[in-house]
């Protein structure tokens, strides 16, 4: 057991979130959508109608709220919003490794202040081939 909590001690979020975007982009939203909206406060999943796939995922993280999109191709659009006391007062797109570089970093954080938080992301990793 001690080894195990010690392989997830020292993983960052940030680099499960590049190694698993590289293979699946598709499954990665579908896993963070459903690990992330449970427990970050704020956090907002979309779908659509038909299929109920995710259309959208929005986490509000620090001080700023990440957003990734499905386009129409298929693809994804992302975006890093920088917001103060609920409004969102600067916006950049980022390509989805950078957005995924910074999301991590900014999960990592965050699970250094919140105890429920880094308990789901153990149980997340957990499952995760590292």
């Amino acid at each position: 057991m001690a080894d195990s909590t010690s392989s997830w001690e020292s993983t960052s979020v940030a680099a499960v979130l590049a190694r698993r975007g590289r293979e699946d982009v598709a499954e990665l939203v579908g896993d963070l959508a459903a690990m992330l909206s449970a427990i970050v406060p704020g956090a907002r999943v979309k779908r659509t109608l038909l299929r109920r796939q995710i259309a959208s995922v929005r986490l509000p993280l620090g001080g700023n709220v990440y957003t990734l999109e499905r386009r129409p191709d298929g693809g994804y659009a992302t975006l890093r919003q920088q917001e103060v006391r609920g409004v969102v007062i600067r916006t950049d797109p980022l390509e989805v490794d950078a957005f995924l570089s910074e999301l991590g970093a900014a999960i990592d954080a965050e699970v250094q202040r919140n105890e429920r938080m880094r308990t789901a992301l153990r149980s997340w990793l957990d499952t995760t081939s590292l």
